[in-house]
């Protein structure tokens, strides 16, 4: 189900990429240990939180060339510390009121998996993912 479509509250109606203090996309979704979890609240910590993970980005047509030109760049330099950014990921309820910030420190992308066909097709979707040294949440 698109985030869009979700009904409850805790899911997000739109979720953002940020580059170190810019917000540079609107994605389609973020998974990974620490999003799949229920909000804060006297909850536990995800899974993940100050610990090295992965998370996986899914990009509609609508993709920034910020974004991909760090993506690029970063494949360019094969990984280099030097290629290393602070992203965060926002989820946004639908009245666009923040719900979660999710700060990955030391975020370098190890896979990006784009449309095989190259058609140009608005629904195709690409995924990327990155590593990440450490995660924070925050409301």
């Amino acid at each position: 189900m698109p985030i869009e479509e979700t009904p409850d509250a805790w899911h997000p109606a739109a979720v953002t990429v940020e580059l170190g203090t810019f917000q540079v996309e609107t994605v389609r979704s973020v998974s990974g240990p620490a999003f799949d979890t229920a909000p804060p609240g006297g909850d536990p910590l995800p899974d993940g939180v100050g610990r090295p993970g992965e998370v996986t980005i899914v990009r509609g047509p609508d993709q920034s060339a910020a974004f991909t030109d760090w993506l690029i760049r970063c494949l360019a330099e094969r990984g280099s510390d030097r290629s290393r950014q602070a992203v965060t990921v926002v989820h946004y309820a639908a009245d666009r009121t923040p719900l979660r910030r999710y700060h990955l420190a030391g975020a370098l992308p190890t896979a990006w998996e784009t449309p095989a066909d190259g058609t140009g097709d608005e629904t195709a979707e690409e995924s990327v993912t990155l590593a990440y040294e450490e995660l924070t949440v925050s409301a």
